[in-house]
Parts: structure tokens; sequence; C-alpha cells
């Protein structure tokens, strides 16, 4: 039953970050790739259809569900919805997971929270589909280091570990980690399902490449610095006006000082540890950083030029999801930390009295993290925080439909930008009305112009 609770808990905490706006409108590609292919071609067609060089199979079931049992005006709401859902899944199998570990049961628990309450992830990350796969992304060392105790939980993992890997490619990147216990049997299934489906997505970027922005590298003092500002900053606030304010108060020091703690844990653990606790931080340690450099070198910008950026600029840092697995990797180095204690070759009843000693210290580094996160709960912005909502503009486009054809297209926003949308012509949308004077479609107007009914 524990698990099943971790499921539900954590879709609904992961909703309730989310304000109103934000989940009432879709997002990127959620409107113009998922959503609208399944409107194009059907629930199915979509399935093994390539976009930026991989394939997306979580995002485009969710949407394939979407158009077939969903209303039109709920289809933000669903999509959101849904990824809430598998957020909680993720959580579930991190918890289970994570006894790879630990056993304690609240440390468990609390790497499981990270995977719900990381501070930078409503930004952007949290409530979508076109980012879900950052979250099989952190599962993934997780899922690799695993071995079930169970045949129905070995199946559980290895449907969730094909899936993850048929969503997000960087999951090849945790394959070195194969080699630890590889003779283990019951890790056999998570991996090969990992490798299968990461085949597939090198099939389909060979098939169709990736294409690059053109835009100049960045220097390497601006990716290590944003790397001290997009995953160490953000362990403690996802709010981009408090972190440039520590940003132009401090310097770089104000980074240094939200790393150190991260540093002070690592070397807890890799004294103290378990061989498999002191495994786990080398991988989140080192893959927090691969991850975000490898990120910014794919897709650079002028925005990541943290080193150059004016004390104006700066505070304001743009924060990008990028930075969210590895800010989730860093706490979760915190939480790992708080579960280990000292022990030493003397009597047990030494060791249980350092055991207490140092449970002070670290309820308190607990309860810093837990207000650290519940301030940054929900968040003072994210990139839907202006919408334009979903459902406002299916009202408005069911009105413009009236005595048009049933081909004639109509185009629903969603931000960032207006090349972001979705196009849906009347009779979709106006089928579930009541029946009413719809022309039949005219070739001479067929294909006819958009009708843009949200605010640009």
């Amino acid at each position: 039953m524990v698990v099943p609770l971790i499921v539900v808990i954590g879709a609904f905490v992961s909703w309730l970050r989310l304000p109103a706006t934000t989940s009432a409108t879709l997002w990127a590609e959620d409107s113009r790739n998922f959503l609208g292919d399944v409107v194009r071609h059907g629930p199915f067609a979509p399935a093994w259809q390539i976009y930026a060089g991989y394939l997306h199979t979580v995002p485009r079931i969710l949407a394939a569900l979407t158009v077939t049992f969903v209303p039109i005006p709920q289809w933000a709401h669903a999509i959101s919805a849904a990824s809430c859902v598998v957020v909680g899944i993720v959580a579930a199998a991190v918890f289970v997971c994570s006894r790879v570990v630990t056993e304690s049961w609240l440390v468990r628990a609390g790497l499981a929270a990270v995977t719900v309450l990381a501070p930078l992830a409503p930004r952007e990350v949290l409530g979508n589909a076109a980012n879900l796969h950052w979250y099989f992304l952190w599962l993934a060392p997780w899922l690799i280091l695993y071995r079930s105790r169970s045949g129905r939980g070995t199946a559980l993992l290895t449907i969730i570990a094909f899936l993850g890997a048929l969503t997000e490619v960087q999951m090849l990147a945790f394959v070195p980690l194969m080699v630890l216990r590889w003779r283990t049997g019951a890790r056999l299934p998570v991996r090969v399902a990992i490798l299968v489906g990461g085949v597939f997505q090198i099939a389909a970027s060979l098939t169709a490449p990736r294409g690059h922005s053109g835009a100049v590298a960045n220097r390497p003092a601006s990716t290590v610095y944003g790397y001290a500002i997009n995953s160490a900053m953000t362990i403690w606030s996802g709010n981009s006006h408090v972190i440039g304010w520590a940003l132009v108060r401090f310097g770089p020091a104000a980074p240094v000082a939200a790393l150190l703690p991260v540093v002070l844990a690592a070397v807890w653990v890799f004294r103290f540890g378990t061989r498999d606790q002191r495994w786990m931080v080398t991988t989140l340690l080192v893959s927090s950083l691969v991850l975000w450099v490898v990120a910014v070198k794919t897709n650079p910008g002028p925005y990541y030029e943290y080193a150059s950026m004016t004390r104006a600029r700066l505070a304001t840092p743009w924060l990008s999801r990028y930075g969210v697995v590895p800010s989730m990797e860093l706490l979760a180095i915190l939480v790992i930390a708080l579960g280990v204690h000292r022990r030493s070759p003397g009597p047990a009843r030494s060791d249980d009295a350092r055991v207490r000693r140092t449970l002070a210290p670290r309820a308190v580094v607990g309860l810093v993290l837990l207000v650290c996160a519940l301030v940054s709960f929900v968040p003072s912005a994210t990139r839907r925080s202006s919408g334009p909502e979903f459902a406002p503009q299916v009202m408005a486009a069911e009105r413009s439909c009236s005595g048009r054809a049933v081909t004639t297209p109509v185009v629903l926003l969603s931000p960032p930008h207006p090349n972001w949308k979705i196009t849906i012509d009347c009779g979709r949308l106006t089928s579930r009305l009541a029946p009413g004077p719809v022309r039949k479609a005219d070739p001479s107007t067929r294909a006819s112009m958009p009708v843009p009914v949200a605010p640009r």
C-alpha cells in the first residue's frame, strides 16, 4: 500500500505546486507536436514519430489518451494532471529503488520527495508532457543499481525503464553503472530494457538527426558559473529574484556557499557510508555536472553567458530547465548523507551514543531542506504564468466557427511564443455542441486562413 500511496501523494503535491494559470495553459510541444500530431494523424500514428532527433513515447501516449477521452476545453488540465501522475510514479519508483543505498524508510521518503519538491521544477519542467523526460533521467541511476525482490516488482520497473528509455535518450549516460554487479540476474531485465530503448533512440537520431541552433558556444567560465547558479543555488530557492539578489550582493561567493554543504555531505558519505552509498554519491556528483555541461554545449545561447553579465542582468538571472535534474542530484546527496551514521571499530554502545549526538544536527539540516522546499513550493512565476489559457481560446473558437465550414482551421496558441500553436478545424471543435447550421466545405475556400482567437 505504501507505493500506491506515494504515487497519489506525489501526483497531488505536484499538482498543488502549479499555479492555476500554469495548469490551464498548454506548453509548447504539448500543443504543436504531441496533441497536434494526434489531431492530424490519429492516436496511433505518432507513437514512433521522431521529434528533434528523438522518440518521446510517454508524452505521445498521454497526448493520445487526452485527445481520445478528454473534451477539448480540458486538454491543458488533462495534460498537466497526467504529467503530475507520471511524476508521482517516478517518485514511488525512487522510493523503492533507493533501498539500494539505505533501508531507512525516512531517507527513502526524502529521496522520493526530491522528485516532487525540487525548487526549480515548477518554472518549466513540472506539469507538462514535453519535459517529463527529465524525470526519467533522474530515475535512471536508481533503476540501474536496484535489484528487485519480487517478480512483480521487476516487471513493473522493467516497463517503467523501457518507457523511460523510449522517452529520454540521455538515460544511456548511466550505462557505465551497469558494470556494477553485472552478474546479478535480478537486475538484468531493467538494464536490458534501458539498452533496448536506447537502441531505438539511437536509430531514431540517425534516421532524423537533431538540428543545431547555430548559436555560438558559451565560454567555459560561464558554463561552470551557470552550473553553480542553476544546480547549486536552486537547491535552496527556485526564485530568480532571490538568487539574483545573492549574486549581486555576494558575487561568486554565493554559489560557492550554496555548493559547500553538498561537498561536505559527499565527504561525510565517502568517509562513513557503505560502498553502495559511495557509488551513488559519486554517480550523482559526476552526472550533475556532466548533464549540465552537455545540455549547455548542445543548446548554447547568450542567456548562459553568466560570467560576462552585468550586475543588473545577474539581478534576474536566467534559470534553465537544464538545472532541474542536476539540482535534484545534489539534493539527493544531502538526503543520503542525513542517513549515514559515523561508525567506529569500538563497542556498539559507543556507536549508539555517537548516533544520538549527531541526531540533532542532522534533524536541523533536514528541517532546513524542508523549509527551503516549502518556501519554493508554489513559484512566484512560471513560463506559463502569462497564459494564454487553453479553455477560453476553445470557447472563443467555438463561437467563431458558427456558420463556418467544418474544415475551417482555428489556431490556438501556447507559450513561450506564437510559433507554438495547435490547429483544430471547426468540425472537431463544434462536434460536442448541439446540432446547428454548420455549412459544408466549399472547395474554393478549403484550407482558408486560420482564425486566431488568442491574445498575441
